[in-house]
């Protein structure tokens, strides 16, 4: 660890992948020669995980065992859910990215992959107010949430937006404080069940086959249940049927909504 350091200070691996933007691939060439006579086509997917995991065991040190690290990994591989938390790399502030963001950390959560998140608000361009208040909402019920953006952004300070979006945001995060002992509930389940906090409904209900292709809405636990609608981007039409699916032995529930 950089000498001196507190322990306050924690540690995010950026362009581990590893990034060279002046290559063909923006990453390393394929044959280039690691040592011990290895290519990198070999030791792409393993560059990023072993810097994470060279970081984790510094900070560990530093402690002396008595602490439990944070270090956030933008490249990640099998096994990197042991080591900590990634997220879904540079984004866009539009809308097409904000409801992507829902199945890319669905599917990195049933990868293992139980502490991730997406940018909230895109890396690249600005987003205009509703998008930035929508992202905050969507970003609150991700394990991993943060406000990232690119350096030749505008700067997007809640309160920047005026009163009626920061008391917004301000909102969303209180309600995700509020939710801190659930979530460390589940991230207890996850670390010794690595059963994910993000789950698809078909985990929660797989004799609902209805749900097998839904990815706009996931249980968070067993206990609660989030819907997104996304304004500017179609997903089902004009005049939608939401179907929310009830616990075991509860009546079934409809209620439709226009997007």
């Amino acid at each position: 660890m950089i000498q001196g350091s507190t322990p306050l200070l924690f540690v995010w691996n950026d362009m581990n992948e590893p990034s060279v933007f002046s290559g063909p691939e923006l990453t390393m060439l394929k044959d280039a020669v690691h040592c011990g006579d290895w290519e990198h086509r070999d030791l792409h997917n393993l560059y990023g995980f072993y810097q994470h995991m060279a970081t984790v065991e510094g900070l560990i040190t530093r402690s002396g065992g008595l602490e439990r690290p944070f270090v956030l990994s933008r490249s990640f591989f099998a096994g990197s859910q042991r080591l900590g938390a990634v997220w879904t790399g540079d984004n866009v502030a539009n809308w097409e990215y904000l409801k992507i963001s829902v199945p890319m950390v669905l599917s990195l959560s049933l990868a293992g992959i139980a502490f991730c998140g997406a940018d909230v608000g895109g890396f690249i361009q600005d987003p205009e107010p509703e998008l930035l208040v929508r992202w905050y909402q969507a970003g609150a019920l991700q394990p991993f949430f943060r406000g990232h953006s690119a350096n030749v952004t505008n700067r997007r300070e809640p309160w920047l937006f005026g009163d009626e979006v920061t008391a917004a945001i301000r909102t969303v995060i209180q309600q995700r404080y509020s939710l801190l002992p659930y979530w460390y509930t589940l991230f207890h389940q996850a670390h010794t069940s690595a059963l994910p906090p993000l789950r698809p409904l078909w985990v929660e209900f797989p004799e609902e086959e209805s749900t097998f292709s839904v990815d706009s809405q996931y249980m968070l636990g067993d206990k609660k249940l989030f819907i997104f609608f996304f304004p500017e981007v179609v997903l089902w039409g004009p005049d939608c049927c939401i179907e929310t699916i009830p616990p075991e032995g509860a009546k079934r529930l409809w209620t439709t909504s226009s997007l």
